[in-house]
């Protein structure tokens, strides 16, 4: 035991593990709370949903830092109120890259630490957030659909196979909530005479179950996604959601340890990748689009040139930068849960975003998540905005023969 600085006793930081909180240690106690986790650097303009939202210190990357190290410390305990200044982030993770610590390179873990402590403790997920989990356990997916209308349509059925090379994992917000996604990826592979299947009882990857702290239930729909993808002998995995290829890509081995023996691919670099294989109508239209990070793909996964390469080769298309993009690209307000637990946040957030890109004067925000569509296409009717809002795909699929 030790002493805090407020007299009373604190469990020892170098104790063995006991809570979530445990393994990111050695990172809380490198934050020195310079305040460059709140905007930009060397640019000024703000970088936090949240803070720049709710403009409380808990609400940015720092504060959340200091009250992680305060529970470690016995100076805080895990509360309402902490749960809610937690659930608040989005997760986009523009803080690391503005952080010039080695506590920069691990403030998202540190934050998935934090809700999954509020979970064992009880304070956490928000009411919002419980049901996913009995929507997924129940149903396959968060959204509460029926198994059966997952993949109901003629088109996507002809796909269902036991065993393919390339399996597309279509994701429950692509299924039930933005379904235009789904086909325009059916369509652009087929017309690269691409041969994929699709997986008969394809479930949630798990990331609603991840992002707010339930890791338990996740653990075991990874193990059982893994499993079934090895079922059909793929050497590949497509994903057109950023959600759901952060959750193959990188989160299945960080946060369980399980090793993929198949490769994971967005759909906007499978594209990249095939390109030559799709033919484009001609056309004299010119149309000016600027393009929109997804988190789960840039920040956390990487992915920034892939989808800006293929807008660049597609027939009449002017590809015009935000002020803010690639790693400093300003979130959509929607992930980690955000906008089902805080929708006027949500929404404000993605409001500004619509409100830069038409700035450059583009006519059209083309993205590669179904979730940043839904969240930006609602921004554009709040704002009464003239803004068309497209995925990436569906934008090949219009042009490609």
């Amino acid at each position: 035991m030790s002493t805090s600085k407020n007299g009373g006793q604190t469990a020892d930081l170098a104790a063995s593990p006991k809570s979530p909180l445990d393994d990111v240690t050695k990172y809380l106690l490198i934050c020195a709370r310079c305040n460059s986790c709140k905007l930009i650097y060397r640019n000024y303009a703000d970088c936090c949903p949240a803070g720049s939202y709710f403009v409380f210190e808990p609400y940015w990357a720092s504060g959340k830092n200091w009250m992680a190290r305060g529970m470690l410390e016995g100076d805080l305990e895990m509360s309402e109120s902490m749960a809610e200044k937690i659930y608040s982030c989005v997760l986009c993770g523009n803080c690391e890259q503005q952080c010039e610590q080695e506590v920069g390179d691990h403030l998202v873990e540190i934050f998935e630490a934090l809700r999954q402590d509020a979970v064992e403790k009880g304070f956490g997920p928000m009411p919002e957030h419980k049901v996913f989990r009995e929507n997924i356990s129940t149903l396959g997916n968060p959204y509460g659909e029926p198994r059966e209308d997952r993949f109901s349509e003629e088109y996507l059925q002809k796909h269902l196979k036991d065993r393919a090379d390339i399996v597309y994992f279509v994701g429950c917000t692509a299924a039930y909530r933005e379904k235009e996604l789904t086909r325009h990826t059916v369509s652009v592979l087929e017309k690269m005479g691409v041969d994929f299947g699709i997986m008969k009882d394809e479930n949630c990857c798990g990331s609603p179950l991840l992002t707010t702290g339930q890791l338990d239930a996740a653990r075991e729909i990874a193990e059982k996604n893994v499993e079934m993808v090895k079922a059909t002998g793929a050497t590949t995995v497509v994903a057109s959601c950023a959600g759901c290829f952060r959750t193959w890509a990188t989160q299945y081995q960080k946060k369980f340890g399980i090793e993929l023996p198949f490769k994971v691919m967005h759909v906007s670099e499978f594209i990249e990748q095939n390109l030559k294989k799709l033919r484009f109508k001609a056309t004299k239209e010119h149309r000016k689009v600027t393009y929109h990070d997804p988190c789960h793909l840039g920040r956390h996964g990487g992915v920034y040139e892939a989808p800006r390469n293929v807008l660049k080769k597609l027939p009449g298309v002017e590809l015009v930068e935000m002020p803010r993009n690639r790693n400093v690209a300003w979130c959509c307000g929607a992930g980690a849960g955000v906008k089902s637990a805080f929708k006027d946040f949500a929404l404000e957030t993605a409001e500004k975003r619509v409100q830069e890109a038409e700035g450059t004067d583009a006519s059209s925000i083309i993205t590669c998540c179904p979730f940043c569509e839904r969240n930006l296409g609602d921004a554009v009717k709040a704002i009464s905005s003239g803004m068309q809002v497209a995925d990436l795909v569906a934008l090949v699929d219009e042009l490609a023969k």
